[in-house]
Protein backbone atom coordinates (compact mmCIF):
# COMPACT_ATOMS: atom_id res chain seq x y z
CA UNK A 1 0.00 0.00 0.00
CA UNK A 2 1.28 3.56 -1.02
CA UNK A 3 0.83 6.98 0.65
CA UNK A 4 0.57 10.51 -0.37
CA UNK A 5 1.26 13.46 1.30
CA UNK A 6 0.50 16.88 0.19
CA UNK A 7 1.51 20.02 1.61
CA UNK A 8 2.54 22.94 0.72
CA UNK A 9 4.45 23.61 4.01
CA UNK A 10 7.82 21.54 3.10
CA UNK A 11 8.81 21.15 6.68
CA UNK A 12 5.59 19.97 7.41
CA UNK A 13 5.92 17.12 4.36
CA UNK A 14 9.27 16.43 6.35
CA UNK A 15 7.88 15.85 9.63
CA UNK A 16 5.14 13.50 8.61
CA UNK A 17 7.25 11.89 6.24
CA UNK A 18 9.91 10.57 9.34
CA UNK A 19 7.86 10.95 12.10
CA UNK A 20 5.98 7.52 12.06
CA UNK A 21 7.38 4.29 10.90
CA UNK A 22 5.21 4.15 8.03
CA UNK A 23 6.29 0.07 7.51
CA UNK A 24 5.03 -0.59 10.44
CA UNK A 25 1.62 0.86 9.62
CA UNK A 26 1.10 -1.08 6.31
CA UNK A 27 2.49 1.41 4.07
CA UNK A 28 5.76 0.50 1.62
CA UNK A 29 6.50 3.78 0.27
CA UNK A 30 5.72 7.42 0.62
CA UNK A 31 5.32 10.01 -1.70
CA UNK A 32 5.15 13.60 -1.11
CA UNK A 33 4.08 16.61 -3.12
CA UNK A 34 4.04 20.32 -1.98
CA UNK A 35 0.79 21.70 -4.74
CA UNK A 36 -1.57 19.64 -6.62
CA UNK A 37 -0.09 19.68 -9.74
CA UNK A 38 2.42 17.39 -8.29
CA UNK A 39 0.16 15.35 -6.58
CA UNK A 40 -1.76 15.10 -9.76
CA UNK A 41 1.67 13.88 -11.71
CA UNK A 42 2.47 11.15 -8.82
CA UNK A 43 -1.24 9.82 -8.47
CA UNK A 44 -1.25 9.62 -12.85
CA UNK A 45 1.95 7.49 -12.96
CA UNK A 46 2.07 5.95 -9.31
CA UNK A 47 0.08 3.41 -7.61
CA UNK A 48 -1.45 4.98 -4.71
CA UNK A 49 -3.64 4.31 -1.90
CA UNK A 50 -4.26 6.47 0.39
CA UNK A 51 -3.72 10.27 0.11
CA UNK A 52 -3.49 12.74 3.29
CA UNK A 53 -3.63 16.27 1.70
CA UNK A 54 -3.80 19.59 3.42
CA UNK A 55 -6.85 22.17 2.63
CA UNK A 56 -5.12 25.09 2.41
CA UNK A 57 -2.97 25.85 -0.69
CA UNK A 58 -1.91 28.24 -2.65
CA UNK A 59 -3.46 28.24 -6.53
CA UNK A 60 -5.70 25.23 -6.01
CA UNK A 61 -7.75 24.69 -2.90
CA UNK A 62 -7.17 21.27 -1.53
CA UNK A 63 -10.55 20.03 -1.41
CA UNK A 64 -10.27 20.81 -5.64
CA UNK A 65 -7.36 17.68 -5.83
CA UNK A 66 -9.59 15.36 -3.46
CA UNK A 67 -12.63 16.04 -6.20
CA UNK A 68 -10.25 15.41 -8.41
CA UNK A 69 -9.17 12.32 -6.81
CA UNK A 70 -12.66 11.20 -6.43
CA UNK A 71 -13.36 11.19 -9.84
CA UNK A 72 -10.61 10.00 -11.16
CA UNK A 73 -9.87 7.56 -8.89
CA UNK A 74 -12.84 6.51 -6.49
CA UNK A 75 -10.52 3.47 -4.62
CA UNK A 76 -8.10 5.66 -3.35
CA UNK A 77 -8.80 6.54 0.74
CA UNK A 78 -8.34 10.49 1.16
CA UNK A 79 -8.10 12.47 4.70
CA UNK A 80 -7.63 15.85 5.35
CA UNK A 81 -5.53 18.19 6.91
CA UNK A 82 -6.35 22.08 8.10
CA UNK A 83 -5.86 24.40 10.24
CA UNK A 84 -9.14 25.95 10.20
CA UNK A 85 -11.77 24.23 12.51
CA UNK A 86 -13.83 25.40 9.65
CA UNK A 87 -17.73 23.92 9.53
CA UNK A 88 -17.77 24.54 5.70
CA UNK A 89 -14.26 22.97 5.19
CA UNK A 90 -15.86 19.85 7.10
CA UNK A 91 -19.40 19.85 5.61
CA UNK A 92 -17.75 20.18 2.09
CA UNK A 93 -14.74 17.41 3.09
CA UNK A 94 -17.89 15.20 3.90
CA UNK A 95 -19.93 15.93 0.82
CA UNK A 96 -17.02 14.54 -1.12
CA UNK A 97 -16.50 11.16 0.63
CA UNK A 98 -13.34 11.98 2.68
CA UNK A 99 -12.53 9.37 5.00
CA UNK A 100 -11.18 11.72 7.73
CA UNK A 101 -10.86 14.91 8.74
CA UNK A 102 -8.05 16.24 11.16
CA UNK A 103 -7.21 19.34 12.26
CA UNK A 104 -3.51 20.58 12.59
CA UNK A 105 -0.64 20.81 14.91
CA UNK A 106 -1.76 16.62 14.00
CA UNK A 107 -1.81 14.49 17.05
CA UNK A 108 0.31 12.31 15.85
CA UNK A 109 -0.80 9.45 17.96
CA UNK A 110 -4.43 10.07 16.31
CA UNK A 111 -2.67 10.43 12.66
CA UNK A 112 -1.14 6.77 13.38
CA UNK A 113 -5.06 5.51 14.26
CA UNK A 114 -6.39 7.08 11.46
CA UNK A 115 -3.92 5.46 8.98
CA UNK A 116 -4.29 2.07 10.53
CA UNK A 117 -7.69 2.93 10.47
CA UNK A 118 -7.57 3.40 6.66
CA UNK A 119 -5.37 0.54 5.79
CA UNK A 120 -7.53 -1.60 6.92
CA UNK A 121 -10.14 -0.70 5.36
CA UNK A 122 -8.43 -0.16 0.00
CA UNK A 123 -7.67 -3.94 2.49
CA UNK A 124 -11.40 -5.10 3.38
CA UNK A 125 -11.92 -2.85 -0.42
CA UNK A 126 -9.24 -4.96 -2.67
CA UNK A 127 -10.74 -8.45 -0.77
CA UNK A 128 -14.30 -7.11 -1.78
CA UNK A 129 -13.39 -5.83 -5.60
CA UNK A 130 -10.79 -8.25 -6.16
CA UNK A 131 -11.89 -9.80 -9.62
CA UNK A 132 -11.80 -13.37 -10.52
CA UNK A 133 -8.04 -14.24 -11.49
CA UNK A 134 -7.28 -15.32 -14.92
CA UNK A 135 -3.55 -15.89 -15.89
CA UNK A 136 -3.99 -16.12 -19.65
CA UNK A 137 -6.06 -12.86 -19.62
CA UNK A 138 -3.60 -11.12 -17.18
CA UNK A 139 -0.94 -12.22 -19.81
CA UNK A 140 -2.80 -10.90 -22.41
CA UNK A 141 -3.61 -7.32 -20.36
CA UNK A 142 0.30 -7.01 -19.67
CA UNK A 143 1.36 -7.65 -23.39
CA UNK A 144 -1.06 -5.27 -24.85
CA UNK A 145 0.21 -2.31 -21.93
CA UNK A 146 3.61 -3.12 -22.93
CA UNK A 147 2.84 -2.39 -27.13
CA UNK A 148 0.95 0.47 -25.84
CA UNK A 149 3.87 1.96 -24.00
CA UNK A 150 6.48 1.40 -26.63
CA UNK A 151 4.28 2.46 -29.63
CA UNK A 152 2.81 5.13 -28.11
CA UNK A 153 4.19 7.30 -30.67
CA UNK A 154 2.58 5.76 -33.03
CA UNK A 155 -0.87 5.28 -35.05
CA UNK A 156 -2.22 2.30 -32.94
CA UNK A 157 -5.32 0.78 -34.98
CA UNK A 158 -8.07 -1.85 -33.52
CA UNK A 159 -6.36 -4.56 -36.43
CA UNK A 160 -2.32 -4.12 -34.63
CA UNK A 161 -4.05 -4.87 -31.00
CA UNK A 162 -6.09 -8.19 -32.70
CA UNK A 163 -3.37 -9.50 -34.40
CA UNK A 164 -0.83 -9.03 -31.34
CA UNK A 165 -3.13 -10.97 -28.95
CA UNK A 166 -5.21 -12.72 -31.53
CA UNK A 167 -8.71 -11.28 -30.16
CA UNK A 168 -11.58 -9.38 -31.09
CA UNK A 169 -10.99 -5.72 -29.58
CA UNK A 170 -14.60 -5.73 -28.17
CA UNK A 171 -13.43 -8.89 -25.78
CA UNK A 172 -10.14 -7.48 -25.45
CA UNK A 173 -11.29 -3.70 -24.27
CA UNK A 174 -13.73 -5.24 -21.90
CA UNK A 175 -10.81 -7.02 -20.02
CA UNK A 176 -8.40 -4.40 -20.18
CA UNK A 177 -10.59 -2.00 -18.68
CA UNK A 178 -11.22 -4.56 -15.81
CA UNK A 179 -8.08 -4.74 -14.90
CA UNK A 180 -6.95 -1.20 -15.25
CA UNK A 181 -9.79 0.73 -15.17
CA UNK A 182 -9.14 2.35 -18.73
CA UNK A 183 -10.36 1.33 -22.10
CA UNK A 184 -7.52 0.73 -24.87
CA UNK A 185 -7.42 4.71 -26.29
CA UNK A 186 -7.78 6.05 -22.96
CA UNK A 187 -4.86 4.41 -21.35
CA UNK A 188 -3.00 5.62 -24.94
CA UNK A 189 -4.16 8.85 -24.16
CA UNK A 190 -3.12 8.73 -20.48
CA UNK A 191 0.10 7.09 -21.60
CA UNK A 192 1.03 9.64 -24.16
CA UNK A 193 0.08 12.81 -21.67
CA UNK A 194 2.49 11.33 -19.11
CA UNK A 195 5.36 10.97 -21.48
CA UNK A 196 4.43 14.82 -22.81
CA UNK A 197 4.91 16.00 -19.33
CA UNK A 198 7.94 14.61 -18.60
CA UNK A 199 8.99 16.09 -22.30
CA UNK A 200 8.03 19.36 -20.60
CA UNK A 201 9.65 18.95 -17.38
CA UNK A 202 13.11 17.57 -18.50
CA UNK A 203 13.81 19.17 -22.13
CA UNK A 204 13.53 22.56 -24.61
CA UNK A 205 11.31 20.44 -27.08
CA UNK A 206 9.00 22.78 -29.24
CA UNK A 207 5.37 21.94 -28.12
CA UNK A 208 5.19 20.99 -32.04
CA UNK A 209 7.92 18.38 -31.35
CA UNK A 210 6.50 16.82 -28.29
CA UNK A 211 3.12 16.45 -30.18
CA UNK A 212 5.02 14.46 -32.84
CA UNK A 213 6.83 12.59 -30.26
CA UNK A 214 3.19 11.69 -28.36
CA UNK A 215 1.53 10.36 -31.38
CA UNK A 216 -0.13 13.76 -32.29
CA UNK A 217 0.03 15.44 -36.08
CA UNK A 218 -1.31 18.47 -34.88
CA UNK A 219 -0.04 20.63 -32.34
CA UNK A 220 -3.66 22.54 -31.84
CA UNK A 221 -5.10 19.41 -30.80
CA UNK A 222 -2.55 17.95 -28.42
CA UNK A 223 -2.83 21.19 -26.61
CA UNK A 224 -6.54 20.99 -26.39
CA UNK A 225 -6.21 17.10 -24.88
CA UNK A 226 -3.40 18.34 -22.35
CA UNK A 227 -5.91 20.96 -20.90
CA UNK A 228 -8.32 18.88 -20.83
CA UNK A 229 -5.93 15.99 -18.90
CA UNK A 230 -4.19 18.37 -16.90
CA UNK A 231 -6.12 21.77 -16.55
CA UNK A 232 -3.22 23.83 -17.83
CA UNK A 233 -1.89 24.18 -21.89
CA UNK A 234 1.26 22.56 -22.53
CA UNK A 235 3.34 25.91 -22.05
CA UNK A 236 1.41 26.65 -18.74
CA UNK A 237 2.74 23.61 -17.08
CA UNK A 238 5.83 23.71 -18.64
CA UNK A 239 5.86 27.54 -17.11
CA UNK A 240 4.65 26.15 -13.75
CA UNK A 241 7.03 23.42 -13.51
CA UNK A 242 10.50 26.30 -14.15
CA UNK A 243 9.14 28.28 -11.51
CA UNK A 244 9.44 25.05 -8.72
Amino acid sequence: MNLLLVDDEIAMLHIMEKAIDWKKKGIQKVFTAYNTDLARDIISSSKIDLVICDIEMPKENGLSLIQWIQDMYPEIINIILTGYPDFNYARSAISLGVYRYLLKPIAFDELEETIASAVEKLEEYKTKNKPEADPEIADVVNTIKKYLESHYSEVITRKKIEELVHLNQDHINREFKKQTGYTLMEYVQHYRILMAKKMLRETTLSISEISIRTGYDSPAYFSKIFKKQTERTPLEYRAAKAKG
